[in-house]
């Protein structure tokens, strides 16, 4: 993969911010650190793919409860981005698959030998057929940025990963495609996005649909408060 080459994604959020991001009065996302994040701590983003961006954004939306996201979304809508990123950590590639690896192996020695448990992954529930909840390779990534960080001189920082993932059922009875199956990416660098813009056919809320859309996040937004307990994803 071209490092330095422009990059189109896509993340799936609320309607309002969506249209905050696209209209300049959020500059960026907050990053995700939950120990569930597939690709550890990062502001997450759909390559590619529109279709699948909206898609996340109607399951947090359908399925509150299970906490998809860390705010909720009262109206699923995507919000598109152009990324440039020179320093990937690519888990598509032998390379990224190596350091990740390296990394494990001295993480978990290191877990080991202070007497701590190394995390594991795990599906959300019973009734999950995909390995989603994803502690030990959130673990193992927040290590390897830190390792890097803390190395003397200090290693630069990779500024986004990268992977694909099988999602979702077959989609023929011995296929090896999955009907969710995607391409997700962890941006831990604002300065790699390029813009932000508004997927195709999509438009700019009106001043009332934008208060509108805001009146009804915020009465979800309160009700979301209420629960305290966060479902695996």
């Amino acid at each position: 993969m071209n490092s330095s080459a422009a990059l189109v994604v896509y993340h799936g959020c609320d309607v309002t911010t969506r249209d905050d991001l696209v209209s300049g009065r959020l500059k960026h996302l907050n990053q995700s650190n939950n120990q569930y994040d597939w690709l550890g701590p990062g502001a997450y983003f759909f390559e590619g793919d529109v279709e699948r961006a909206l898609l996340f954004a109607q399951a947090s939306y359908n399925y509150p409860n299970k906490r998809y996201t860390a705010k909720p979304i009262a109206t699923p809508a995507v919000a598109g981005a152009v990324l440039q990123v020179h320093s990937w950590l690519d888990m598509t590639t032998q390379a990224g698959i190596k350091e990740f690896s390296s990394a494990y192996q001295i993480f978990a020695a290191g877990r080991n030998a202070e007497g701590k448990s190394v995390p594991t992954n795990s599906p959300a529930s019973e009734t999950d057929t995909d390995v989603i909840y994803r502690a030990l390779d959130n673990a193992v990534f927040t290590w390897l940025h830190n390792a890097r960080a803390s190395q003397e001189p200090p290693l630069p920082p990779f500024q986004a990963v990268r992977a694909a993932f099988h999602q979702g059922e077959k989609v023929a009875p011995t296929s090896g495609f999955h009907a969710n199956t995607h391409i997700q990416i962890s941006l831990r660098d604002n300065n790699c996005i390029l813009g932000w813009f508004l997927p195709m056919g999509a438009k700019l809320l009106t001043e009332r649909q934008y208060d509108e859309a805001k009146n009804r996040l915020n009465e979800l937004q309160a009700a979301y408060k209420k629960t305290r307990i966060r479902v695996k994803n």
